[in-house]
């Protein structure tokens, strides 16, 4: 049923978030201020959610990708 989708969104990336160690009002308010690692996330979670990619299986995605990221930053890999 999909009477309450912001609902569903909301538990959702509250999930995500818990396994990442953020909180909701932290994670929140970065994007609002232009913290770049929020706002990556934040799309990565849509994007997921959109997809309909179950919570426990965006959250591996999240850690494969965050590392991969951060690891081709630190090495100074360019696309």
């Amino acid at each position: 049923m999909h009477a309450y989708p912001q609902h569903q969104k909301h538990h959702y990336l509250a999930d995500i978030l818990q396994a990442l160690h953020l909180t909701m009002d932290q994670f929140i308010y970065n994007p609002i201020h232009h913290s770049h690692y929020e706002t990556i996330l934040f799309r990565w979670i849509l994007k997921l959610y959109q997809k309909q990619t179950p919570a426990e299986h965006a959250i591996q995605v999240i850690y494969i990708t965050r590392n991969t990221f951060v690891l081709e930053e630190s090495i100074g890999v360019k696309n």
